[in-house]
C-alpha cells in the first residue's frame, strides 16, 4: 500500500508512523498530520512519509501517574488502545471515555516531567483517539500533537536518539497522528491483536508489535537502525508486509527500496533520496555505518529466498525476520 509519514509519543516519546497519510509542511523535518484511516481510504491509500518519531518531546507516560482532581487511579493499563483502571478511593472501575479530564505524569526526553490532560476520547476504526493537552500558563492549554490532532496510546516507549523500543509494563506512548508511531498503529500493526500465520496445517500466533517496530524504522528510513532518518517530508512510498495486513500496490511505478526488521533495514536496494549528480549522502552513510546492509543491484534483496516469504521465514523468530518491504521512486533528488 502506498504510504507517507511518521511520529509517536509514549507519553514519552518522539515517534509515530503507520499506514497513514501526512502532507509535507514548510518546516525541515516536519510534516502535516496523517489523516484518519477512514479519510485515507478516499485518497487511494496514498500516504506521505517523514522523519518524525513523534509529535512532541514526551518520552513516555506513566501508568501509575494517573489522577483526577488529585485522586490517584490504581492498576491503570491499556486494553488495546483503551485506558482502564480503578479509582484509589472507592475501587470504582474506569475505562475509555471515563478518562476524559484526568491528569497524567509524562516524562520528557530530558527526563523531566510534565503533567498532561486528556480532554477528549473518540473511537474510530477499532482505535481510541485521545486529545491530550498541557498547560502553557495563563490559563492556556496546548495540544501535545498540534492543534486538531489526536494521539493513539501504544504500549512501551521509544528512545528519541536511537529509535529503540522498550516495554517494561510501566509506561506507554501517545503516538501522534502524522508521526511514525501513530501511523503504524493506524496501518494495522497493532501489538494488542495477534494475527495467525499458517504454513500448511501448522499455524502460529504472530505478535504484531514486531511489525509495528519495523514499521517505525521503515517510515523514517532508519536504514542502520541507529535512529538516524534518511527521508524527507512528503515522500511517497509503498509498504507491504509478510502477513498481508498491507499489500503491495500494483503499477505504482516504484522500485523495491528495502526489506525491514525491528533493527532497521536488512538490505537496501536504493535509498529513498539521493543528491545532485552522482552524489548520494544517504548511501554514503550506510556504507560508513552499516555497509553489510547495502545491497545495490543484488537481487537477493527482495528475492524469493528472503525470510519475508513464509516458505523461508515461518520458523524464523519475529525479532530476526524480514517483516516489511517498501518501494519508492529512485529518482528523488534532494539538493545538498
Amino acid at each position: 500500500m502506498v504510504q507517507r509519514g511518521f511520529l509517536a509519543v509514549a507519553m514519552v516519546g518522539l515517534l509515530s508512523l503507520g499506514v497513514g497519510c501526512a502532507a509535507e509542511s514548510g518546516g525541515e523535518g516536519e510534516e502535516e498530520p496523517a489523516e484518519s484511516a477512514l479519510a485515507l481510504s478516499a485518497l487511494n491509500n496514498l500516504t506521505l512519509n517523514g522523519t518524525r518519531l513523534n509529535g512532541t518531546q514526551l518520552n513516555g507516560v506513566r501508568f501509575n501517574g494517573v489522577r483526577f482532581n488529585g485522586v490517584r487511579f490504581n492498576g491503570v493499563s491499556l486494553s488495546a488502545t483503551t485506558l482502564v483502571g480503578t479509582r484509589a478511593t472507592d475501587g470504582r472501575r474506569f475505562q475509555g471515555p471515563d478518562f476524559i479530564g484526568v491528569d497524567i505524569d509524562a516524562v520528557l526526553d530530558d527526563l523531566s516531567t510534565l503533567t498532561v490532560r486528556i480532554t477528549d476520547i473518540v473511537e474510530r476504526g477499532g482505535l481510541s483517539y485521545y486529545t491530550v493537552k498541557y498547560n502553557v500558563g495563563g490559563g492556556l492549554w496546548a495540544n501535545i500533537c498540534g492543534e486538531g490532532l489526536e494521539a493513539i496510546p501504544v504500549r512501551g516507549t521509544w528512545d528519541a536518539a536511537t529509535g529503540d523500543h522498550s516495554d517494561d509494563g510501566s509506561s506507554f506512548t501517545f503516538g501522534c497522528q502524522g508521526a511514525a508511531i501513530g501511523k503504524c498503529a493506524e496501518w494495522g500493526y497493532n501489538g494488542w491483536a495477534p494475527r495467525a500465520e499458517c504454513n500448511g496445517t501448522v499455524c502460529e500466533s504472530r505478535d504484531l508489535s514486531y511489525l509495528h517496530q519495523a514499521c517505525v524504522r521503515l517510515v523514517r528510513a532508519d536504514y542502520c537502525g541507529d535512529g538516524v532518518p534518511h527521508t524527507r517530508p512528503g515522500t511517497a512510498i509503498d509498504v507491504w508486509d509478510a502477513l498481508g495486513i498491507q499489500t503491495e500496490t500494483e503499477g505504482s511505478g516504484m522500485g523495491l527500496e528495502a526489506e525491514w526488521t525491528v533493527d532497521g533495514a536488512a538490505c537496501v536496494r536504493h535509498t529513498r533520496w539521493k543528491g545532485l549528480g552522482t552524489s548520494n549522502p544517504d548511501r554514503d552513510y550506510i556504507m560508513a555505518h552499516c555497509p553489510e546492509r547495502w545491497a545495490g543491484n543484488d537481487t537477493r534483496c527482495g528475492g524469493g529466498s528472503s525470510t519475508f516469504h513464509k516458505a523461508n521465514g515461518f520458523a524464523t523468530p519475529l525479532e530476526q525476520r524480514r517483516l516489511l518491504r517498501n518501494a519508492s521512486f529512485a529518482t528523488n533528488v534532494s539538493p545538498l
